[in-house]
């Protein structure tokens, strides 16, 4: 007998700020620009008023004007730099085919350093310089979900709720990063093995070539774990390693492989190239132009959203499944978990409390009525005080998606299909316009890095 799968329930998007709901960004140009008003009018009066009102108006317009959603004080860090990276041409990076073990990779700070573990062949992805954290890759293989009873789904979804509690309480554990993508090489194993098979002559051996050449366009779907550790000596990483594997066994999850270098490499070249050999052996890009609303790379348009509120009512755990098996859409989806020590997260609760009781202090003194979104947000802040009270690890989100085409209107007609699927998914997605390289970085690339 088949029980009921149970429903989950996200918290709002956080927006804070130190008074009525104005970040400390938005309240210093509104004071600098009642400061300026002031001055005006105690200075020459309605004139003055009138004179500086192109300097008053411009701060207000600045802190408070909306654009895409956000005001414009908070667009200004993303507008700025786009705009030096196009004043001195620093969006278009065109460079020679990278090579292993040093890599320089667009919208990535700095150099990377892919080399081997001495013990177990496992790809260790590092900075160039420096003992920055390390970041280790496995192939993940499901045993399937969306076909099985409630009662199995259940257990999958409790199987990666260890999971992800177990990595956070992993004192060596920094990060994870769960990507899912689609590879262009589907039908390749296939077109292999049949090649080893065929030679009969025999009618039924023609209709299945045919069969086998239709499948060679296919493509398939890989699920990787990216794993950021502390640094360490390369001596620990194998003991590190087989505890991670036991965690992901714990969550019925079967480990493939984890990645060697060559492989590691060949994910990132497939990411920004398409089209690419599998057994090319150039590694990093050759070429990638930065626009405003989309990347392009050696044989692939790219563009990156960023999923900036998850579904807001009750829903069941397979809510994603119209975002990431569209058929003939090449997506990658990443989501990125950063362990929060329970310390440093009482502390932040603690903290948007009492930015919370501030606010409403102030909204009723002004006679403002307290709206369901703050409502909603204390009862979100009470449940994670709950949660975390009951000894359960609490751990910062971020979820995007990269879509890849041919051309620009392949590109928009595939951006066009995944805002359809987020609506189905009770997902709202934002496109990060002005950083489109470095969100590809985060979102395509098995990195587990966040953007900043």
């Amino acid at each position: 007998m088949t029980g009921q799968i149970a429903e989950v329930r996200f918290g709002r998007l956080e927006r804070r700020g130190l008074l009525l709901g104005l970040s400390p960004a938005q309240l210093a140009l509104t004071g600098t620009a009642l400061v300026v008003l002031v001055a005006s009018g105690m200075t020459a009066g309605p004139v003055g008023i009138l004179v500086g009102a192109p300097a008053w108006a411009g701060l207000l317009v600045v802190a408070l004007a909306p654009v895409g959603g956000r005001p414009l004080v908070e667009s200004l860090p993303v507008v700025v730099p786009w705009a030096a990276r196009r004043l001195f041409r620093r969006h278009v990076a065109l460079r020679s085919p990278g090579a292993l073990p040093v890599l320089s990779i667009p919208g990535v700070p700095g150099r990377l350093r892919i080399t081997a573990d001495a013990a177990t062949g496992a790809a260790l992805i590092r900075p160039g310089r420096g003992r920055g954290a390390v970041t280790v890759v496995a192939r993940l293989r499901g045993r399937g979900f969306l076909l099985e009873d409630a009662t199995t789904q259940q257990h999958r979804v409790a199987g990666w709720g260890r999971l992800l509690g177990s990595l956070g309480q992993l004192p060596h554990v920094t990060g994870a990063q769960v990507l899912h993508r689609a590879c262009g090489d589907g039908g390749r194993d296939v077109q292999q093995w049949w090649a080893a098979q065929a030679g009969t002559g025999a009618w039924a051996e023609h209709v299945l070539t045919s069969l086998v050449d239709d499948a060679g366009g296919s493509s398939r779907v890989e699920s990787l774990l990216a794993i950021t550790l502390r640094p360490r000596r390369d001596v620990e990483i194998g003991s590190a390693l087989r505890s991670l594997a036991d965690a992901v066994r714990a969550a019925d999850l079967d480990l493939d492989v984890w990645l060697t270098p060559r492989q590691a490499a060949t994910v990132i070249r497939q990411a920004y190239d398409p089209a690419a050999d599998p057994d090319s052996t150039d590694v990093a890009p050759m070429g990638v132009v930065e626009q405003w609303s989309h990347a392009r790379s050696d044989s692939g348009f790219h563009a990156t959203f960023w999923i900036s509120e998850w579904p807001r009512y009750a829903t069941q755990p397979g809510f994603l499944r119209s975002l990431l098996l569209a058929p003939g859409a090449h997506r990658t989806f990443s989501l990125t978990a950063e362990p929060l020590p329970s310390g440093k997260a009482l502390r932040e609760i603690r903290r948007a409390r009492a930015e919370q009781l501030a606010d409403a202090a102030t909204r009723a003194r002004v006679g403002q009525v307290e709206d369901e979104a703050a409502r909603a947000a204390a009862a979100e802040l009470t449940r994670r005080e709950e949660d975390l009270i009951a000894g359960h690890g609490d751990l910062r989100f971020t979820g995007l998606i990269a879509v890849t085409a041919s051309n620009p209107a392949e590109l928009e007609d595939a951006c066009a299909s995944l805002q359809a699927s987020a609506g189905q998914a009770g997902c709202e997605l934002r496109r990060l316009v002005g950083q489109q390289v470095q969100a590809f970085a985060a979102a395509a690339l098995p990195l587990g890095r966040v953007m900043a």
